[in-house]
């Protein structure tokens, strides 16, 4: 609650009298109070508004990185699957390469059968 000076009241007190001093000095003081709380209650929830925003905005920020963060995700598997099939048809040209090597190279089989032993 708000409190005038005492020097008020004695102003009040001079000219108008105890009684009616205490009057005007309880009322001023009752409205003071009353815009005081008044003010405070909208500036209250002016800043409530605003942190409601801010937090609304993070919020969107958020999701929008969030959002980021699984497209890249989904691209960095996206291109891991792709080079695990590259490379396992990689490895399936070399088979084949070696394979049409040996079968069509007589000097290979010769090779390959002392290699292993077949041959003496």
């Amino acid at each position: 609650m708000a409190t005038l000076p005492f020097e008020v009241f004695e102003v009040f007190e001079d000219k108008l009298g105890k009684e009616d001093a205490r009057v005007i000095v309880k009322s001023f003081e009752t409205t003071i109070t009353g815009n005081i709380e008044n003010k405070w209650a909208s500036t209250k929830n002016e800043l409530l508004d605003e942190i409601r925003k801010e937090i609304t905005e993070m919020e969107k920020r958020i999701d929008t990185k969030l959002d980021l963060m699984d497209k890249k995700f989904a691209t960095k598997t996206d291109l891991q699957l792709n080079l695990q099939l590259l490379e396992s048809k990689m490895k399936l040209y070399f088979l084949i390469t070696i394979f049409a090597i040996i079968l069509t190279n007589s000097h290979a089989m010769d090779l390959i059968a002392k290699l292993l032993g077949f041959v003496k």
